[in-house]
C-alpha cells in the first residue's frame, strides 16, 4: 500500500502535467479547490433539511429530541440511533437543495472538469450527498468501478467523478481507497455486495497499486469511472460527511434537454443517457450559452420532473443489489 500524490490548487483547470499523472495513475487529488464559503453553504443547508426533518419527527413523538445543540459532524449520529428517518431522506441524490446545484456549478470545480471532459460540460446525473456515521453499515462502500452502476456504451469514455470531503478525511473516518492504474483494465464483473452495493471481490480486481487517499476539507480526489475503489469504516466519534458529483462532455449520451450539435450525433445503439434512471444537465457551454442550467429552481424542475428512464442489467437480477441507498424497483430508482 502506498500514499496519495497530492497536488495543489489550479489557478483554472488542470495543468498538462496534472492531466498527464491523471490519465496515467486514473486519480488526482487537488487541494484547496473548494472554498470556506462554499462549504459552509452547504453545510448551512443539509442542516436546514435536518433541522426541518428532526423537527417533524419530535413533533409527532418519534424522536426524543431534535438534538439541535449538536454540531454538524455528530447530530445525525444521535438521531440516527433513534431513526433512520432523517439520514435516508438526505442522501444520495434525495437532496435538490440550491446549495448542491451552487456546488455542482461551482466555476473552480467546472474549469477542471472541463480539462477533462472539454467545454461542453454536463453534470451528469448521478451525485450523491454521504454521511459516514461512526460504525455504520451502509456508509462502507465495497471495491467497484463507477461504471459497473452505468451504461455499458459509456465504458471507453471519461464519466468524471469529484469526491469532495466536507471535513478532512483520512484512514481513521473513512477516506477512499483507490487502485491505482487499475483503470486500464476495461469493467470487470461485478456482483451484489454487503447493504446491496455492487462489489468487485479481491479475486477479480485488475492489477494495481492500493492507495489510501486523505483528502483535507477543501479538496477534491479525482477518478476515472473506470477507476476501482472504496471506503473505508470510520472509527472516528465524528460523521465523515462528503459528496461525490459527476461530470462528462455533451458528446456522450446524456438525458439533458439540449440541442445537439454535429459532432454530437450518436449512433442508433446509444442509450438515452449514460445512467438514465436520474437527470442530467447542462452546465457550462461555449456553443450553446442560453441551455446551461443557471438556477437552482431550474435544477428542482428538471429533477423532479424526470421520467427515469431503462438501463441496461448487466449483473444479474437488479432486485438484488442497490446504489447508494436507493433500491432499484424495475428500472426506477425509489426509496426503500
Amino acid at each position: 500500500m502506498t500514499t496519495a500524490n497530492t497536488t495543489s490548487i489550479p489557478t483554472r483547470g488542470l495543468s498538462q502535467d496534472q492531466i498527464a499523472r491523471f490519465h496515467d495513475e486514473g486519480y488526482l487529488v487537488v487541494e484547496d479547490l473548494i472554498d470556506a464559503a462554499m462549504i459552509a453553504c452547504l453545510e448551512a443547508g443539509i442542516t436546514d433539511q435536518i433541522d426541518r426533518l428532526a423537527n417533524e419527527l419530535f413533533e409527532r413523538g418519534e424522536l426524543s429530541s431534535a438534538f439541535a445543540d449538536e454540531p454538524f459532524r455528530s447530530r445525525l449520529s444521535h438521531i440516527t440511533l433513534e431513526t433512520k428517518a432523517v439520514v435516508s431522506r438526505i442522501t444520495d441524490g434525495a437532496l435538490a437543495i440550491p446549495a448542491i446545484f451552487e456546488l455542482i456549478a461551482y466555476p473552480p470545480l467546472l474549469d477542471v472538469a472541463e480539462s477533462l471532459c472539454g467545454p461542453e460540460l454536463i453534470a451528469s446525473s448521478v451525485y450523491r450527498l454521504r454521511p459516514k456515521l461512526p460504525n455504520y453499515g451502509p456508509g462502507v462502500v465495497p471495491w467497484h468501478q463507477d461504471s459497473g452502476y452505468f451504461e455499458p456504451y459509456c465504458d471507453s469514455s471519461l464519466v468524471l467523478t469529484c469526491w469532495i470531503p466536507l471535513v478532512d478525511s483520512d484512514a481513521h473516518n473513512g477516506c477512499l481507497q483507490v487502485l491505482k492504474y487499475g483503470h486500464r483494465s476495461p469493467v470487470v464483473k461485478h456482483g451484489s455486495g454487503p447493504n446491496h452495493y455492487l462489489q468487485i471481490l479481491d479475486q477479480d480486481l485488475p492489477e494495481g497499486e492500493v492507495v489510501t487517499v486523505p483528502v483535507k476539507r477543501g479538496g477534491v480526489l479525482l477518478l476515472t469511472n473506470l477507476t476501482p475503489h472504496c471506503s473505508t469504516p470510520n472509527d472516528s466519534d465524528g460523521i465523515r460527511w462528503s459528496m461525490d458529483l459527476r461530470y462528462q462532455s455533451a458528446a456522450l449520451p446524456t438525458n439533458a434537454p439540449i440541442s445537439r450539435l454535429p459532432e454530437e450525433i450518436l449512433d442508433q445503439s446509444a442509450p438515452l443517457a449514460c445512467y438514465p434512471p436520474e437527470a442530467d444537465v447542462l452546465i457550462r457551454s461555449a456553443k450553446r450559452p442560453n441551455e446551461v442550467l443557471s438556477t437552482p429552481e431550474q435544477f428542482e424542475q428538471i429533477r423532479s420532473g424526470h421520467i427515469p428512464g431503462a438501463i441496461t442489467e448487466r449483473w444479474g437480477d437488479p432486485t438484488l443489489w442497490r446504489e447508494g441507498g436507493r433500491r432499484r424497483t424495475g428500472h426506477v430508482l425509489k426509496e426503500k
